[in-house]
């Protein structure tokens, strides 16, 4: 609605500055000229939000729930704020989609990417809620784009920008196990919180029915969290590498935790994350994992790219093409696919107390 908004004024902008022009409302030449200028720039400006940030509709939910969304802060009492020096404790903002029943329910906790949002995937998080699971999206605060807390919005921190910009697991592969562990630390940390904060304090989560999910170092926090857990049944991870399976560095490879997990696990891949199987030292786990286990599910969605298994693909196609490569798949049949198998995985894996 809001892209039908700006589409409305720049065409009355237009209409004004064609008048404008026409009619000299303006005597004065320099303030005719300012008025022209101005109304230029400001009719540019929107329609390039429009072209940019589309904003396409939401993949339709197919299961029977409705339900309600909303966004609470929380803190951890427990963790100080590592990104100040103030002493205050760490805050988070979460995105919770509830079905409309009084029955438990499971839960089902999800982690952004590197540099996202919690709304990367609300595609995903509206199925889920819409078959009867309780969703909540966490913004990993100073690891957000954004987070607004108390009444303020916190950006994402440069140094952190710069360890993501910089990490480079083939060149100084002791650095990526050193940055791998803070950020598994930092996220692990979060979502521990949040779960146990939902299972306390809900009244409709099975406290005996939690899962995890994720994007990219999202989905990777999301794997680290269930060798930390016992209570974890299920894992789905959005194209991520194992980094809380890395144990340590042996030359120019990583050493890896290769026990196997006790809960059931599927990663889905774009054309952007399979190839880097057979040549990332950071996804050796991935591949052992697609030959010798038999509770780590795998999907490849071919013709897709990093950004497009998220719902930046409907939000700004052309973002979604610059950020990650072109695509050739359709991003609603890519989000449906996802969708699909999402359900299908934790129906399985986190059965309905119907």
């Amino acid at each position: 609605m809001s892209n039908f908004i700006l589409i409305a004024v720049s065409m009355l902008l237009l209409a004004f500055l064609i008048i404008t022009s026409k009619r000299k409302i303006f005597k004065r030449i320099w303030l005719r000229r300012l008025v022209k200028i101005t109304m230029i720039i400001a009719i540019v400006i929107m329609v390039l939000a429009v072209v940019i940030f589309p904003d396409l509709p939401s993949v339709k939910t197919t299961g029977e729930y409705s339900y309600t969304v909303k966004t609470i802060e929380l803190t951890d009492n427990s963790r100080i704020e590592i990104f100040k020096d103030d002493g205050s404790f760490r805050k988070l903002s979460v995105l919770v989609y509830s079905p409309k029943t009084t029955k438990k329910r499971p839960l089902i906790v999800f982690s952004h990417g590197g540099i996202s949002t919690k709304t990367s995937n609300v595609s995903l998080y509206a199925e889920l809620a819409s078959h009867g699971y309780v969703v909540v999206a966490i913004s990993h605060t100073y690891h957000a784009l954004n987070t607004k807390i108390d009444g303020k919005n916190i950006f994402i921190n440069s140094e952190y920008m710069r360890e993501l910009n910089t990490e480079n697991s083939h060149k100084n592969i002791e650095n990526s196990y050193a940055l791998f562990q803070k950020w598994m630390n930092l996220r692990t940390g979060d979502i521990n919180f949040v779960i146990d904060y939902f299972v306390k304090n809900s009244e409709i989560v099975d406290a005996d029915n939690i899962g995890v999910a994720g994007h990219s170092l999202g989905g990777s926090a999301a794997l680290s969290i269930a060798r930390r857990r016992s209570d974890i049944k299920a894992v789905l991870a959005l194209e991520s590498p194992f980094m809380g399976d890395i144990i340590g560095v042996d030359g120019d490879q990583f050493l890896w935790n290769t026990s196997p997990y006790d809960c059931a696990i599927v990663n889905i891949y774009s054309d952007s994350g399979y190839s880097l199987i057979e040549t990332d030292n950071k996804y050796v786990q991935n591949k052992n994992n697609m030959l010798n286990s038999e509770k780590v599910e795998y999907y490849y969605i071919k013709g897709s790219n990093h950004y497009s298994l998220t719902d930046l693909v409907r939000k700004s196609p052309l973002l979604c093409k610059l950020l990650g490569g072109g695509y050739s798949k359709s991003g609603y049949e890519t989000l449906k696919f996802i969708n699909e198998k999402s359900v299908a995985f934790f129906d399985i894996s986190l059965p309905l107390d119907i």
